[in-house]
C-alpha cells in the first residue's frame, strides 16, 4: 500500500467516524435486518465531469469488503443527468452506513473536475497549461488534484518539498528578489538534485531582476492583462512564464492570449458547487436473503 492509499483510508475512516458517531446508524440498525442484500444505483443529478470514483469506492469497501461494485464510467468522463454511474451490491445496512460519506467525496470532487473542465474548454486551441495551486481544503489536496487532473488541467507542485518557488514574502525576507534567488542558489549547490527554480515578481522592477538571474520559471502574480503583454515582451524565450491571480472564468481566455506559457489558479477550487448525485435502490436488480 502506497503513502498515499494509507492516506486515502484514514481520510476515509476519520470521515466515517464523523458521520457514524458514538452509536453507528442507530436508525439502519434498528429497522433493516443484518442479512438483507440489495442492489443500489448511483445516479448523476445533473451534466457533469465525473471524479473521486475510487474513493467513493473505497468508503463502501472499507465499511464491508464484500462490497461488489461495478463502475459504468472512469474518473474525467462526462456523465450525462439520470446516466447510471456505478451500481452497488451488498447488504443493506453497509451501504446505508457508507452512502452519506461516500456521496460527498464524489459530489464535492466531480464539481472541482467540472469546473477545471470549462476553464480548460475556454482556453482550447491556445498553447497555455492551465495548473492548479496549493490553495486546497486542508487534508484533501491529493483527492483535490487529482479531480483537477480529471478536469484536464495539471498539478502544480503538491508541496513545499517539489521545488523552490520564491514567493512576495521570501523576497522581502532577503531583501530583493536577486538576494533571494543567489541565496537559494547557493544552498542547492552540490545537490544531487536539481531543483526547479521559479519566482514570483509584483511590478516592472522585480521582474527586470528576476531576469537577470535567469530562473526557470517567472510568475507574475496579480498583473492585469495589459501590463501583462508588456512584460511578456521583456522575458527572454528560454525563461518560462506563469500568470498567477486575477482569474476567472470572464478572462481566463484573454489573460491565456497574452503569451504566458502557463495560467495558475485556486479558481476551481475555491469557486466549484458540489455536483448533484443519488444513491437510489434499483429493484429489478435487488436481492434479500
Amino acid at each position: 500500500m502506497t503513502n498515499y492509499h494509507r492516506w486515502q483510508r484514514k481520510i476515509i475512516l476519520e470521515s466515517l467516524e464523523e458521520d457514524l458517531g458514538p452509536d453507528g446508524d442507530i436508525t439502519t440498525d434498528y429497522i433493516i435486518s443484518s442479512e438483507k442484500k440489495q442492489s443500489f444505483i448511483l445516479k448523476a443529478k445533473e451534466n457533469l465531469i465525473v471524479a473521486g470514483l475510487n474513493v467513493f469506492v473505497d468508503v463502501f469497501k472499507i465499511v464491508d469488503k464484500n462490497i461488489s461494485v461495478k463502475k459504468f464510467f472512469r474518473d474525467g468522463e462526462e456523465v450525462k443527468k439520470n446516466a447510471d454511474v456505478i451500481e452497488i451490491l451488498g447488504k443493506v445496512r453497509s451501504i446505508l452506513k457508507a452512502e452519506r460519506t461516500a456521496l460527498n467525496f464524489v459530489s464535492h470532487l466531480s464539481g472541482i473536475a467540472t469546473l477545471t473542465q470549462e476553464m480548460v474548454r475556454l482556453i482550447n486551441n491556445t498553447p497555455v497549461i492551465l495548473l492548479d495551486t496549493r490553495k486546497t481544503t486542508p487534508n484533501l489536496r491529493y483527492l483535490e488534484k487529482k479531480a483537477i487532473l480529471s478536469g484536464g488541467a495539471k498539478n502544480h507542485r503538491f508541496n513545499l518539498s517539489e521545488m523552490l518557488l520564491i514567493k512576495d514574502n521570501h523576497i522581502a525576507a532577503c531583501g530583493n528578489v536577486k538576494n533571494a534567488i543567489l541565496t537559494a542558489r547557493k544552498k542547492c549547490k552540490g545537490k544531487s538534485k536539481r531543483l526547479k527554480l521559479e519566482v514570483e515578481v509584483s511590478n516592472i522592477k522585480e521582474l527586470k531582476e528576476a531576469i537577470l538571474c535567469s530562473p526557470d520559471v517567472i510568475m507574475l502574480d496579480n498583473w492585469k492583462i495589459k501590463d501583462l503583454k508588456n512584460a511578456i515582451r521583456l522575458i527572454p524565450k528560454k525563461i518560462l512564464t506563469e500568470a498567477s491571480g486575477l482569474i476567472t472564468l470572464k478572462n481566463i481566455r484573454e489573460y491565456a492570449l497574452s503569451g504566458v506559457n502557463y495560467i495558475s489558479t485556486s479558481y476551481m477550487v475555491k469557486n466549484a458547487r458540489w455536483m448533484d448525485f443519488s444513491l437510489e435502490v434499483s429493484p429489478s436488480l435487488s436481492r434479500a436473503m
